[in-house]
């Protein structure tokens, strides 16, 4: 089974240290039962075109993730991130991988389309 967790708005620093204070918890958690997690994270976001406090977010999502792989990617913990358009939902069979093949791990897949080229913001 895969654990997904998914990027929300982030209107405020304490919503910020919220989403990321449930994202440990849910992918510790996760970890801790064998499943994989996939973050999916707005792709804008991870290159700061959106609000600080929604980059916040994505940042540390990616950072997690990151964190993880490097803690538990010897210990096959599987863990992986999908970038995203803002208000999209991630295709099902890109999810469905991200959770399952064991060659995609640690890995930022970017499945936005608005991002692709982008030199101003």
């Amino acid at each position: 089974m895969t654990v997904i967790i998914k990027q929300a708005s982030a209107p405020s620093l304490t919503d910020v240290a919220t989403q990321l204070h449930d994202a440990f918890v849910s992918a510790r958690a996760a970890i801790e039962s064998s499943e994989s997690v996939v973050f999916i994270a707005n792709a804008p976001d991870l290159i700061g075109q959106g609000s600080v406090e929604d980059a916040a977010v994505a940042g540390g999502l990616l950072g997690l993730m990151r964190a993880l792989m490097f803690e538990g990617g010897a210990k096959g913990w599987h863990v992986n991130l999908i970038a995203v358009d803002r208000g999209e939902e991630a295709d099902p069979e890109l999810l469905s991988a991200a959770g399952a093949v064991p060659s995609i791990n640690g890995q930022v897949l970017n499945a936005s389309v608005a991002s692709i080229g982008k030199v101003i913001p």
